[in-house]
């Protein structure tokens, strides 16, 4: 009989063998409460040649195939030999109508059979006799699935089976396994893309790929709107007089940070705005007030070329100039003090801030009047919202701004939604993303966390979604599941126009890529591609590169911790007293987010029914990460 080392499993036989289902009458499956009726075992002829017979090649998935080989010197009846995958289910040798070869079988020869067979973890026995509590009648056995511990001792090994305590013998990459002819042990056992049956087995070494990962935080527009109306106005309009000014009201909390474009309408194409980097709005977690002037620039467009026939005093006048020959966005000058002065006001009880831009020359003034026209604002986290010094203008909006002081484009532009309604551009929430985890995996699902379901006792979800620790996650996948996975190189968490980087190494063909990253400014909630996986290799085998898991990458309530305002609870990372510190969450089930009300920005409630977050997803969503694979 062929030794075969044994890994050890947490796994009883109820798990191990309680999704076998085996329907097809053919194979005379035999399903049982208690062992089967004994039988005396037929007494094989006596020969002074060895006899011997093996299970040699196993196709687990689609169509399940057993291929048995004897290996020794007589010939074998095997009609009353007996094939068993677990405690309660049974099919005998020769009540199986063979594929190929023959239930005599001859020395040398093969024997191929179908019967139902377990997909993803499960195990094969093949006795001599039906009496399946007797370890000397087990003639040969294998599993497949998830590895654990390795065992030399065929007897125990082998009545351990018996008892539905082992599950693993290779990993089940190809969906199919193959003997490779000789030795007893599993290394002896391989993955093999190459199926023999029927023939002498060719053992085709998994390929197996590493992948570069980066994992962005791309939050960036957290608000937008137009100015227009000059103040004591009742309709909008330019602000002519000296002294004049527009206002406008927002919410921003630390981190965010404001821009502003206005005309100076008495140019052909030259505008009021802060520098590329914008206004901080908050020093040290202070809110900044008072006069912001000196951050304020005059810059020109780069649309059109200056000159005094084509200026007019009225914004969207009809005069039109030549194009410039400096296409850039560039500074006119940084000198704006004797123009216009721009402050910041803030109201602590309702965490507004007010900005005013005052007009201080005026249309009348004779050496540099001033006129202001209706313009944009931005709350942002990166740099540059609305221009890049040096580059040519984006062709959003900014032009129409300069041009003629309409803002409509720009402002269509940023709030612009997908087909679900939710947002394309604008970012739900301000938040950094913990240190992440990104793996690999074979099962036709997630096997970290499935949604609907609650969190798997000691899967590091609870961990990961309320505390960002990403260690106990990392030694499940690691350990437990003894899947490919990588901390991110990263163990700092990152803000917007940060990432997280990773290397993969070692990924089967037919792997698919999950990944688990908590948005800080929350109880539990976790970002995560959806339970299916994402493909990483393509059917040819090749292995992918570009940003496909960004699409599906979705917002998850880990249901281990209630819900409070994001970026404001008691309870979430930056603020609580100690890790796991909140009250549990009546919901325990892990869930997608399909709604976010956003109080730190006053966007209101922003419904994304899917919990998309992928940047730019057609249907819209919260806008936060992006995630980029390359194939090494």
């Amino acid at each position: 009989m062929k030794k075969i080392n044994f890994f050890k499993s947490i796994c009883a036989a109820t798990l191990i063998f309680g999704l076998i289902a085996c329907e097809d009458d053919d194979d005379q499956v035999i399903t049982v409460a208690e062992e089967p009726e004994q039988e005396q075992p037929q007494e094989q002829p006596m020969s002074e040649e060895t006899t011997s017979v093996v299970i040699n090649e196993v196709r687990f998935q689609g169509e399940d195939t057993i291929e048995l080989l004897n290996n020794g010197q007589a010939s074998i009846d095997l009609s009353n030999y007996w094939l068993c995958l677990g405690p309660g289910q049974y099919v005998q040798v020769g009540g199986l109508t063979p594929v190929s070869g023959e239930v005599n079988l001859a020395s040398g020869e093969y024997l191929v059979l179908n019967s139902n067979l377990p997909d993803n973890e499960g195990g094969l026995g093949l006795y001599s006799t039906n009496d399946f509590t007797n370890a000397e009648a087990l003639v040969d056995f294998v599993q497949w699935g998830a590895a654990g511990s390795a065992r030399e001792n065929i007897a125990v090994a082998a009545e351990q089976w018996i008892a539905g305590e082992f599950v693993a013998l290779v990993s089940n990459a190809n969906n199919a396994i193959a003997y490779d002819g000789e030795g007893d042990a599993a290394s002896d056992w391989a993955e093999t893309t190459s199926l023999s049956f029927g023939e002498m087995n060719v053992i085709t070494e998994a390929i197996t790929s590493s992948f570069n990962i980066t994992i962005s935080n791309i939050i960036n527009y957290l608000g937008v709107q137009i100015f227009n109306t000059p103040d004591g106005a009742s309709e909008p309009g330019p602000v002519t007089s000296a002294g004049g000014s527009y206002w406008f009201d927002f919410k921003a909390v630390p981190g965010s940070k404001l821009s502003f474009a206005t005309m100076q309408v008495v140019s052909n194409d030259w505008f009021y705005a802060p520098s590329g980097v914008g206004i901080d709005l908050f020093e040290e977690g202070t809110p900044v007030t008072g006069d912001i002037t000196n951050q304020i620039y005059l810059w020109d467009s780069g649309t059109e070329e200056e000159d005094a026939a084509t200026i007019t005093s009225v914004p969207g006048g009809a005069e039109a100039g030549e194009p410039d020959d400096d296409d850039t966005v560039r500074i006119v000058t940084t000198e704006v003090s004797s123009m216009v002065k721009v402050s910041l006001a803030y109201d602590s009880t309702t965490r507004l801030f007010r900005l005013v831009i005052t007009n201080l020359r005026g249309a009348d003034d004779a050496e540099a009047p001033v006129i202001l026209a209706p313009g944009i604002s931005v709350i942002h986290a990166q740099e540059n919202p609305l221009f890049t010094e040096g580059e040519v203008d984006r062709a959003l909006g900014l032009a129409k701004i300069a041009v003629q002081g309409n803002p409509a484009d720009l402002f269509g532009w940023f709030t612009e939604t997908g087909s679900t309604g939710a947002p394309l551009r604008l970012s739900s929430s301000l938040s950094v993303f913990a240190p992440a985890v990104v793996y690999a995996f074979d099962t036709e699902s997630d096997p970290v966390f499935t949604q609907g379901e609650t969190a798997i006792e000691g899967s590091g979800i609870e961990e990961s979604a309320e505390d960002g620790n990403n260690q106990v996650i990392f030694d499940y996948i690691n350990s437990t599941l003894d899947l490919p996975v990588a901390k991110s190189n990263e163990a700092m968490p990152i803000g917007p126009g940060q990432s997280f980087t990773f290397t993969l190494e070692n990924v089967p063909v037919g792997y698919k890529f999950g990944y688990n990253t908590m948005l800080v400014n929350t109880n539990d909630w976790f970002l995560a591609y959806n339970n299916a996986g994402y493909e990483l290799f393509n059917e040819d085998g090749t292995a992918k590169s570009g940003i496909g898991a960004t699409e599906k990458s979705y917002l998850y309530d880990a249901g281990t911790e209630i819900d409070q305002e994001v970026g404001f609870g008691a309870d979430q990372p930056m603020r609580q007293a100690g890790p796991n510190s909140g009250a549990s969450d009546e919901n325990n089930s892990i869930r997608r987010v399909g709604e976010i009300n956003d109080v730190q920005f006053g966007k209101g409630l922003i419904i994304s029914p899917a919990g998309v977050v992928g940047y730019e997803d057609p249907r819209g969503g919260y806008n936060l990460v992006k995630v980029t694979i390359t194939a090494n």
